[in-house]
């Protein structure tokens, strides 16, 4: 059966249902799409949805896999009731004719309904998964997105072995369509957040971000009695680079230096970009002015090498200032205003590019 027809046929069988069992698959889709609807807590939905399907069919385990971020193996993104060592057995499935219920159903497009993993084929490469985690019977559904596009599975397993009945493939689809919403819910709630909270070219945090985080930072250092510390960070003579080879080449340039930077910053502190060839550099903590300085120094690495360009080879500088909190200021925009102050200093220098804030 073609994935794209999966909501056809669910809703053919439903005319073959009791009243009871409509009124259960209608209770779960309230349940689940009140929950998309009412949080963003999708990971809640996604478990929920899991739980429920098991409240109705007894002695059956069910389970989310989605692909990873390379679109390579499913991992286990729900399955409350397996323990951690399970889910880490059945993560990293690679899809194909014969990978188990989930990676044959997500591989061909088509509902699996498996009743003897023992003995079906498509559990031939997979046999002893089924013995250590006592899987007789699996049924797999795969959840296809808006584009028409397989992104996973929904699964109940079961450890007796067993055909299922109409009312349970039904649920079986049910699922799965619910799955796809709330897992297209929130890749486009994250397309929201990348859009208001990112920059499109650097993919850095943007101001918006940075501030947020900066307000966070500083609530937390006040109830630490810590401090936190500011880099900005901005790059000399760019506008030059835009005036002779376009702003096409700028933009590119700004791209290698975001990720040449990046590598030099701690995975703790957060890089973002806030103006045209302006960054800022947020390092929480209690770091001394030795220890900023050294991560000012990484930071310049990224300045060291040229930046390849169609005709050549262009070099790069930068200059950094460094305010401090509280030590310099209370208020986040007055603590930017400082380190940007230490930045201008340092520009107007030959050799020291890098200039700690003075009161």
């Amino acid at each position: 059966m073609n994935a794209i027809n999966i909501s056809n046929f669910r809703k053919e069988q439903n005319a073959s249902l009791t009243k009871l069992e409509s009124n259960k698959l209608i209770e779960v889709q309230r349940d689940i799409l009140e929950l998309i609807v009412t949080t963003s807590d999708y990971q809640q939905a996604l478990d929920e949805l899991c739980i429920s399907a098991e409240g109705i069919v007894a002695d059956a385990l069910g389970s989310i896999m989605v692909f990873n971020d390379s679109s390579t193996a499913l991992t286990v993104r729900s399955a409350p009731s397996l323990t951690s060592e399970a889910k880490q057995q059945l993560s990293g499935l690679v899809p194909g004719e014969n990978s188990g219920s989930c990676g044959t159903a997500v591989f061909t497009k088509t509902p699996q309904f498996i009743s003897d993993t023992s003995s079906d084929k498509q559990w031939n490469d997979h046999r002893g998964l089924a013995v250590d985690l006592n899987i007789h019977a699996c049924w797999s559904v795969p959840i296809v997105n808006r584009k028409k596009e397989v992104i996973g599975s929904f699964a109940l397993s079961s450890g007796e072995k067993r055909n299922p009945s109409k009312f349970q493939e039904n649920l079986m689809y049910t699922a799965a369509y619910l799955a796809s919403l709330v897992l297209q819910r929130e890749a486009d709630e994250k397309t929201l957040q990348n859009a208001a909270y990112y920059d499109h070219l650097t993919k850095l945090s943007n101001r918006l971000l940075f501030n947020i985080r900066l307000e966070n930072a500083m609530a937390r250092a006040n109830r630490h009695k810590s401090s936190i510390a500011l880099f900005y960070i901005d790059l000399d003579s760019f506008k030059q680079i835009n005036d002779e080879f376009g702003h096409s080449v700028g933009d590119n340039v700004l791209a290698e230096i975001a990720q040449r930077m990046s590598i030099h910053v701690r995975r703790e502190d957060l890089l973002a970009r806030v103006g045209g060839d302006e960054f800022i550099l947020l390092v929480e903590g209690q770091p001394d002015k030795i220890e900023l300085k050294v991560i000012a120094e990484k930071i310049m690495q990224a300045f060291k090498e040229p930046i390849e360009l169609d005709k050549g080879y262009i070099n790069l500088s930068a200059c950094i200032g460094i305010s401090l909190y509280p030590k310099n200021s209370l208020s986040a925009n007055q603590l930017i205003t400082c380190a940007d102050k230490a930045m201008y200093i340092a520009k107007s220098r030959k050799k020291d590019k890098i200039q700690f804030f003075a009161n």
